[in-house]
């Protein structure tokens, strides 16, 4: 069974900015294995693409996988060749569905988790071209529990207008992320602000490039209560976890960063270890993809997955929000099915 690798264009509702851009389409991977897929996003941050996949994969040598039964999954996954983390993601999501598919069962079901036990969504806004489209924006999203803002417009003052005007839009828990737009003495000016503003958190206030400015910027803050902080493209891997304990308050666990649904538990695990909280995150990413990871939601604090709210034309479909929570199919493995 030889994994085979193709785009997956992925278009947005409406255009999407962010502090790194603004984007209107993805290409992200889409990988197939027999009759199960894997997708992982491809943010031009992460530096990988379709083709760095199939050049990845082209090195992959999967053992012999019967055609029916069970198949070792924690073999294969531990015998797969380094590489970039988005490649071994569509890998590993396309075995997971494979797994689940053969045993029968969704995989939360398999992880003995409950999808009743997800958290709520946060519902993202991106930065606006005029506070005035932010008003309109939300008190258009003001029904949503969890209000998730983009910031990060190159003035940290416009920043803070930004979440004043969402503020006074909606009575939701606001997340504000900032996508690393700050520095470590923007940051401590604004943060203490951003409190007073009603943030309950903030994720990536400040650049990636090194966790000690995480630590340099909690001594700056001192006992200044603050938002809790939370780190997103700053974590990889689980030595990156341990080199912001007790600077950052949570990690953003997306499965693409991490290499898919193994190691994401790993991380998982490890933040719960060093008493950190965990965001699980998504890419801009079909419902194939978003389903994956909505099957460890019970496992976590906060779940920020409405990438299916922000495209047009979702490939894959089987996700459903509930309550505010993004369910997954409660079908054999990942469990979407194309659209």
């Amino acid at each position: 069974m030889t994994p085979r690798v193709s785009e997956l264009p992925i278009h947005l509702a409406r255009p999407f900015r962010i502090a790194h851009g603004t984007s209107t389409i993805r290409t992200n991977a889409l990988v197939t294995l027999g009759p199960a897929r894997g997708e992982a996003g491809l943010p031009p941050y992460l530096g990988t693409t379709v083709d760095d996949v199939a050049t990845w994969m082209s090195r992959v040598q999967l053992p012999d996988i019967p055609d029916d039964g069970p198949i070792p999954l924690e073999h294969i996954l531990e015998g797969l060749p380094d590489g970039p983390p988005a490649a071994r993601c569509a890998l590993d999501l396309a075995l997971h569905d494979l797994w689940g598919r053969r045993l029968g069962y969704p995989l939360g079901t398999l992880f003995g988790l409950d999808p009743r036990c997800s958290p709520v969504s946060f519902v993202t806004l991106s930065i606006p071209d005029d506070l005035d489209e932010l008003a309109r924006d939300a008190a258009a999203f003001g029904q949503h529990d969890r209000l998730k803002l983009k910031v990060g417009t190159g003035d940290p003052g416009r920043d803070l207008e930004v979440v004043r005007i969402a503020r006074r839009s909606t009575q939701a828990l606001i997340l504000v992320d900032a996508n690393g737009a700050w520095s470590v003495e923007e940051a401590a000016r604004i943060l203490p602000t951003l409190l007073q503003a009603g943030v309950t958190i903030v994720e990536q206030p400040i650049p990636a490039d090194d966790p000690d400015d995480w630590h340099r910027m909690r001594r700056m803050l001192g006992r200044t209560a603050v938002p809790a902080l939370f780190a997103d493209e700053s974590i990889f891997d689980v030595d990156d976890v341990i080199a912001l304990a007790g600077a950052a308050d949570g990690i953003n666990v997306k499965l693409a960063k991490a290499g898919g649904i193994a190691p994401a538990r790993v991380l998982i695990a490890l933040a719960r270890a060093l008493d950190m909280q965990v965001l699980l995150g998504c890419m801009i990413e079909s419902s194939l993809a978003v389903a994956a990871a909505a099957h460890l939601a019970p496992l976590v604090d906060f779940t920020d997955l409405d990438a299916p709210l922000l495209i047009r034309d979702d490939p894959f479909r089987g996700v459903e929000i509930v309550d505010g929570r993004v369910m997954p199919p409660d079908r054999p493995g990942i469990g979407v099915e194309p659209s």
